[in-house]
C-alpha cells in the first residue's frame, strides 16, 4: 500500500495532463488527451505489443553480450596488470564518446538489420559493467585475497570464489545503469533505421501526425522503464540483502 501511495505524483502528473489537454490549453496537435492516447493504445494494441517484444529483444539481448563481456574485462583488468595496462587507455579513449555516433559506423560494418542495433547497446552497456566491476574488484580487503592465497586458492577461484562475491554491489550497480542505457539506446536505434520497434513506430507516427499514437508509444516505453527499474530493484534487495543497511 505505501508503495502505492509513493506514486502519487505521478498520478498528478497524469491528471495535469488530461486537465491542461481538455481545457485547450495547448493545441492537440501538440498535446493529445491522456484518455485520447489511452483509446489508440487500446486500438493499436497487437502493433504496439509486437514493437514492444521486438525493442525488448534488442535491448535484452545486447544488454547480455554487454554484461558478459564488461564484467569478465573488469574481473581480468582488476586481477592482471598486462591486461588492466592493454585495456585502460582504450576505454579511456573509446567510453567518452557518444555512443549513438557510433551506429553509422555499425550500420555500415553489420548492415541494417538487428546486428547494428544488438553491438550498439552491447557496447554502450559495456562500459559501466566494465568499470563498476573492476571498480568493486580492486576494492577487495586485501586480507581476503592474502587469506585465500594462503589457503591453496588459485587465480580462477580467487576471481570467482573471493572478489567477485565482495565485488556484487559494484556490479550491481552497473547492471542498473546499464540496463537504463540498453532502453535509450535500443529505441534511439530503432528511430535512425529500422523499419519495426518502439523508436520507429514513434517517428512513424510523428511523420504521419498521429499524435496519440506517438504518445502511447512513448507510455509504454516509460512504463516499461519504470517497471524494469522497480523489478532490478527488488532483485538487487534480494540479492545484497546480507548487507547491512541499517544506516541508509
Amino acid at each position: 500500500m505505501k508503495a502505492i501511495l509513493r506514486l502519487y505524483p505521478l498520478a498528478l502528473l497524469l491528471a495535469l495532463w488530461e486537465l491542461v489537454a481538455r481545457m485547450g490549453w495547448i493545441d492537440p496537435l501538440f498535446l493529445p488527451a491522456l484518455s485520447a492516447v489511452f483509446k489508440s493504445l487500446v486500438a493499436n494494441i497487437d502493433t504496439l505489443a509486437t514493437d514492444t517484444v521486438v525493442t525488448l529483444a534488442r535491448a535484452f539481448t545486447g544488454l547480455f553480450i554487454g554484461a558478459v563481456t564488461g564484467i569478465t574485462a573488469g574481473m581480468l583488468m582488476a586481477r592482471y596488470r598486462l591486461i588492466d595496462q592493454f585495456l585502460d587507455p582504450l576505454l579511456a579513449v573509446i567510453f567518452p564518446t557518444p555512443k549513438l555516433a557510433l551506429f553509422p559506423l555499425l550500420m555500415v560494418w553489420l548492415g541494417l538489420g538487428e546486428a547494428s542495433k544488438i553491438a550498439l547497446v552491447a557496447i554502450t552497456t559495456f562500459f559501466p559493467l566494465a568499470i563498476n566491476t573492476y571498480s568493486g574488484m580492486k576494492g577487495v580487503d586485501r586480507f581476503l585475497i592474502w587469506n585465500a592465497r594462503s589457503k591453496g586458492a588459485n587465480d580462477f577461484q580467487l576471481l570467482t570464489r573471493v572478489m567477485l562475491p565482495a565485488s556484487v554491489p559494484f556490479i550491481f550497480a552497473g547492471f542498473r545503469v546499464a540496463t537504463s542505457f540498453s532502453f535509450l539506446l535500443v529505441v534511439a536505434a530503432e528511430m535512425l533505421g529500422a523499419n519495426n520497434g518502439l523508436g520507429n513506430r514513434i517517428l512513424y507516427a510523428q511523420r504521419t501526425f498521429e499524435g496519440e499514437l506517438m504518445y502511447a508509444s512513448i507510455l509504454i516505453i516509460a512504463a516499461l522503464g519504470f517497471i524494469l527499474d522497480r523489478l532490478i530493484g527488488l532483485i538487487g534487495r534480494y540479492i545484497l540483502a546480507w548487507q547491512d543497511t541499517t544506516h541508509h
